[in-house]
């Protein structure tokens, strides 16, 4: 009985370090995927505030 007791201990420390070791990793990769869309985001703001010499097709110009 003491050896199943033990097992499921053993088994319980190994699940709990595994999460607590893929934490930190997984905090880092989604900060940094957050970073990038943010990034990703104003550059496509900037470009869109940036006047063209084409017109704008996206406005409609006199309906039908």
């Amino acid at each position: 009985m003491s050896s199943a007791v033990i097992t499921l201990v053993v088994i319980a420390a190994a699940v709990a370090l595994g999460i607590a070791l893929a934490y930190l990793p997984m905090r880092v990769l989604l900060s940094t995927m957050a970073k990038n869309v943010r990034q990703f985001i104003q550059r496509q703001r900037d470009r869109r505030r940036i006047s063209r010499e084409t017109p704008d097709r996206r406005k409609v110009e006199g309906g039908s």
